[in-house]
């Protein structure tokens, strides 16, 4: 089936700020910073830091895979905040046969993302450039895991099992609570989680998808509850009514920012489509569940031509359509 083209910056996170009912708690979903899969090769000369997606266990030939995820927890959430709850979401757009289970560990080194990008399903990955973690470098060529397949915790923060396509969520757990407060009280010290699935048997690797995938929906996503500091005013309640607001600014070249509310009670399956003039879907912004609150996201139209342009909200039985126009 042939994805929708998604005309989002790659490279800038996107953010769902909502409160929480009833609570003086904050939630916040953020995209990951960088992600990459470790290709066990003992030349460490294998990475895919720009590919579409992120590969997890051992193949039918043996070989392993680990993927690494990091967000920008201290980016996104106000310093002396008291963390509560958090989940990571992937979508797995590819599996072999079989159920595998996937832990997820805290890492203990800094890598990094570089711009290979393998071809095809990208299961064998791509060239290391300069900057890539692989299965021995943090940081191709130069800086060295100090063991092959990456410096990790001893103890999973969250293991889960995997099998048929989908999204799968992790936490909300104990640890990666604990994990993600010492990332926002310690920043520098924030280098992510790896994932690591069955590695005894053959034939289970999974791909997820990454944060350079054409669907923003399908994009790993940390979601982050949390008490923010005294001092920094009251959480916004929730929403009274449905709303879909006018893009600003519009007309637009080439960014624009969408603004949509979801009050208290409504529920079901939400998203937000981009179409044209002719009603063909250009791009999806939002594919997923979310609860009451106010939500905002970017559009980015550089590789449409100018004209006029709807965008449509939908939860549930819910909808609202608004126009916009891109002028170069």
């Amino acid at each position: 089936m042939k994805r929708p083209l998604l005309l989002l910056s790659l490279l800038t996170p996107i953010i769902f700020v909502t409160s929480v009912p009833g609570l003086s708690q904050v939630q916040v979903s953020v995209v990951s910073s960088k992600d990459n899969t470790l290709y066990q090769d003992t030349a460490g000369a294998i990475s895919n830091g720009a590919g579409q997606h992120i590969f997890v266990g051992r193949t039918s030939a043996g070989s392993l895979r680990r993927a690494l995820l990091a967000f920008d927890v201290a980016g996104n959430i106000p310093a002396g905040s008291h963390i509560t709850g958090a989940t990571l979401t992937l979508n797995m757009s590819q599996t072999s046969s079989g159920e595998d289970s996937i832990r997820m560990f805290r890492v203990a080194a800094d890598w990094g993302e570089g711009t290979s990008a393998a071809l095809g399903n990208e299961g064998a990955g791509a060239p290391a450039t300069t900057n890539d973690a692989t299965w021995i470098h943090r940081f191709f060529n130069t800086v060295f895991w100090s063991q092959a397949g990456s410096d990790y915790s001893s103890t999973p923060s969250a293991t889960i099992a995997v099998s048929a396509l989908g999204a799968y969520v992790w936490g909300s757990t104990d640890a990666m609570v604990a994990d993600v407060q010492q990332w926002l009280d310690n920043p520098s010290g924030n280098f992510g989680w790896i994932l690591i699935g069955d590695e005894t048997a053959p034939h289970l690797t999974k791909r997820f998808d990454s944060r350079e995938n054409t669907t923003a929906s399908f994009r790993p996503s940390l979601t982050v509850t949390y008490s923010p500091p005294a001092g920094t005013g009251p959480v916004p309640p929730a929403p009274l009514s449905f709303a879909l607001f006018q893009n600003y600014p519009n007309p637009f070249n080439p960014s624009t920012n969408i603004r949509f509310s979801i009050p208290a009670g409504v529920s079901g399956p939400t998203t937000l489509k981009v179409y044209d003039i002719l009603g063909k879907e250009v791009a999806v912004l939002v594919n997923a569940p979310l609860g009451p609150g106010s939500y905002g996201m970017a559009f980015h139209g550089s590789n449409l031509p100018s004209g006029l342009y709807f965008y449509q909200l939908s939860v549930g039985a819910l909808r609202e359509t608004r126009s916009m126009m891109l002028v170069r």
